[in-house]
């Protein structure tokens, strides 16, 4: 009998520290697709975002999540470029033009048992003259049985701080 202990015992350690298949699901996967901003359902809209309309396209490459926010304007599409965070605890950077121009160290980990995806980004730049530096922190969570992506956003600038609240529904 103690032997059929230590034989189960020794099983489970081994499954509970082997290294899992690359081919199981990511905790983020649910969260890849196209993604249509849902203005009635979202809170904070400013600036562009406003009369906007917004995608997010969400791709996950091995450990990499490729995040692209795209932005058309009556119309037409405001340049972007997407930011690609690693899903390994390592830092990345981006060069961008907006919010600000220069390059932005980004940031991405899963929080409360992986349901909530944490994205940070930080850049520090000129404004009017000005030096400035834009912390982004967004959390992301299905919601909705899957079918809507709540962010809720919260950006920190020179002792101001702006939240938001955007649903995304899947397309």
């Amino acid at each position: 009998m103690i032997t059929g202990l230590l034989v189960c015992s020794l099983g489970f350690f081994y499954w509970s520290i082997a290294p899992q298949s690359s081919s199981s699901p990511h905790p983020v996967d649910r969260m890849t697709g196209t993604w249509s901003l849902n203005r009635p359902l979202s809170e904070g809209l400013t600036g562009g975002l406003n009369g906007a309309e917004v995608q997010l396209v969400v791709e996950r490459q091995g450990m990499e999540l490729t995040v692209e926010q795209v932005v058309r304007i009556r119309g037409r599409r405001v340049p972007a470029e997407p930011l690609r965070y690693r899903l390994d605890g390592r830092e990345s950077t981006a060069e961008v033009v907006r919010p600000l121009a220069g390059t932005m160290e980004l940031a991405a980990r899963l929080i409360e048992k992986g349901r909530v995806l944490e994205l940070k980004s930080t850049i520090s730049g000129d404004n009017q003259g000005q030096p400035v530096t834009l912390l982004t922190r967004e959390t992301w969570e299905l919601i909705e049985q899957d079918a809507q992506l709540q962010v809720v956003r919260v950006r920190e600038w020179n002792g101001q701080t702006q939240q938001s609240k955007l649903v995304f529904q899947r397309r």
